[in-house]
């Protein structure tokens, strides 16, 4: 459950984040209500202007977030007599909600200072916006690190950002293992820590998506569904039924199905699942990378908020594409008899609010605001007895 958008509760969060800064690692970061952090609580005008309040509070510690501490009640007390304190129980879901950017950490601002202090170390196209950047966004590989040894690993970055592109074009994260110490992902959306290095655009390339097809013999290029999960792939691609006979399965692992470069010939690879036809692994491939055709392009996954996301950015590389029904009904079905988000570690998903979908928007997302469970795809074709023989 989302808290409501207000200005109090966003200067509360705040407040309370960056007590956590300065408690560097405390166990139990709280903040004191008082007349200073909260004058509105001490101050209030009326019981009604109290009750508001309270309400305000009663939503943001409904999240989990929070926690709400106060002396025991007694007779014709109000809140601000029982001495209050907000409890930080979940710092990174509360500061994503709330916009907080934290502050550079102390061994950052020191190399800043240092590099700065020292100018002739780095020879990189534009010094001082990179230190600003550096700032803004700390490179932890370089924590403990004297300020010689990160300038001249910048250095040498900005080298090969630089150097003529040769005939086999690096992988970002190869680059990144060759910098730091054989740690593959550092520069992972970095994009602009590279711009300021001299990248230009395309410079290095990402790791292609891993695209798992399966076709059945005959595919005319009419269906197309992608599948959320590796083992309801398996399963669907092994266990041909009527209602996905003539559908190309597609496997990418979850939110990699959505990225636009799953369209492009260097941004996906093609895996074949069993045997492919002549004609079916050029038809399927001049659909996804020309768009040739009009197959209908549909998505199954759980039946939760994250797979629903994965639908909505689905749509942007696949406009038409919608939740796949056979299975969501299914999965629907069985919503009720479902598991909490907190049993699955579910509890921090994100409403995506709006896919596109009609039937994801006005059917399947009320259906999980309304019931606050979840389904695994799992569950169907091949979690019950019924689904394996339909």
């Amino acid at each position: 459950m989302m808290p409501p958008a207000h200005p109090l509760l966003s200067r509360l969060a705040h407040a309370l984040l960056r007590k956590a800064e300065r408690s560097e690692g405390g166990r139990a970061v709280s903040l004191t209500l008082d007349a200073a952090v909260l004058p509105e609580l001490q101050g209030a005008a009326s019981p009604e202007a109290l009750a508001h309040l309270e309400l305000l509070l009663d939503g943001l510690c409904a999240t989990g977030w929070v926690r709400l501490k106060a002396d025991k009640a007694r007779a014709f007390q109000t809140l601000a007599d029982r001495r209050p304190m907000l409890v930080l129980i979940d710092a990174v879901a509360l500061a994503e909600w709330s916009g907080f950017e934290p502050a550079a950490p102390r061994w950052s601002r020191q190399l800043v200072q240092a590099l700065r202090e020292q100018p002739a170390l780095l020879t990189v196209p534009n010094a001082p916006a990179l230190l600003d950047y550096l700032l803004r966004s700390p490179l932890p590989a370089f924590e403990g690190q004297e300020p010689a040894a990160s300038a001249a690993v910048l250095n040498a970055l900005a080298a090969d950002c630089a150097a003529a592109t040769t005939e086999l074009t690096p992988y970002l994260r190869e680059l990144s293992a060759r910098h730091f110490r054989g740690h593959s992902k550092v520069l992972d959306a970095r994009e602009e820590l590279l711009r300021l290095l001299g990248a230009g655009e395309g410079r290095f390339l990402e790791a292609p998506i891993q695209l798992l097809v399966d076709l059945p013999e005959s595919w005319s290029g009419d269906d197309v569904l992608f599948i959320e999960n590796g083992v309801s792939f398996e399963r669907m691609a092994g266990r041909r039924q009527p209602a996905w006979a003539r559908a190309a399965l597609l496997y990418a692992a979850g939110f990699r199905s959505g990225a636009l470069r799953l369209r492009e010939r260097a941004g996906s690879s093609l895996y074949w699942r069993g045997h492919v036809s002549d004609a079916g692994a050029p038809r399927f491939e001049a659909w996804l990378y020309a768009g040739a055709g009009e197959p209908t392009v549909a998505f199954y996954g759980d039946l939760d908020f994250a797979g629903l996301a994965i639908l909505a950015q689905l749509r942007a590389s696949f406009p038409a594409c919608r939740a796949w029904r056979p299975g969501y009904d299914a999965l629907l079905a069985s919503l009720d008899m479902g598991h909490s988000p907190d049993e699955a570690s579910k509890e921090r998903q994100q409403d995506p609010g709006f896919t596109g979908c009609s039937f994801a928007d006005e059917v399947l997302l009320p259906a999980l605001r309304s019931a606050g469970r979840c389904v695994d795809q799992e569950l169907w074709p091949g979690g019950t007895a019924k689904g394996q023989a339909s």
